[in-house]
C-alpha cells in the first residue's frame, strides 16, 4: 500500500474509465500503464476498505467483501491479459470493469453511509 490515502470511488472510476480508453484504443504499452495504475489503487482502497466492511452485518459485509475480490480478480486478469503476446481480450474486459466497478461503488456507498464514519472519504477531483 503506498503512503497516500486511497483514490475514492469516483477516481477509481476515473481510472478504469482509462483503462477502458486505452482498450478501445489497442495501445498496449498505454493499456499496461494504466491497467496497472488501476489495479495498484484498487488494492489500496480494498484493503483499507476491508476494514469497514468489517463492521457490516455478517451478510452484507461478507457479499461486498466477495464482490470486491471478484473485481480485483478481474483487474489482474485484465493486467495479466495485456501483458501476454498473445491477442488481448481487453477489449471486452475493461467494460465489465467499468460496469463492475460502478455497481460495487453504489452498493458500497449505501451500506457503508449506514455506518457513523466512512474510513475511506470521497475526495473531489
Amino acid at each position: 500500500m503506498n503512503s497516500r490515502s486511497p483514490l475514492g470511488h469516483e477516481e477509481l472510476l476515473t481510472l478504469a474509465r482509462k483503462v477502458e480508453a486505452a482498450a478501445r484504443d489497442g495501445d498496449r504499452s498505454h493499456l499496461e500503464t494504466a491497467a496497472g495504475r488501476f489495479l495498484d489503487a484498487l488494492m489500496d482502497h480494498v484493503q483499507v476498505e476491508r476494514l469497514a466492511l468489517a463492521k457490516l452485518p455478517s451478510e452484507d459485509g461478507y457479499l461486498l467483501v466477495q464482490r470486491q475480490q471478484q473485481l480485483v480478480d478481474l483487474a489482474v486478469e485484465l493486467t495479466t491479459a495485456v501483458q501476454a503476446p498473445e491477442p488481448c481480450r481487453c477489449e471486452s474486459l475493461a467494460p465489465r470493469l467499468v460496469a463492475m466497478l460502478s455497481a460495487q461503488a453504489n452498493d458500497e456507498r449505501r451500506s457503508l453511509g449506514r455506518l457513523p464514519s466512512r474510513p475511506v472519504p470521497e475526495r473531489s477531483p
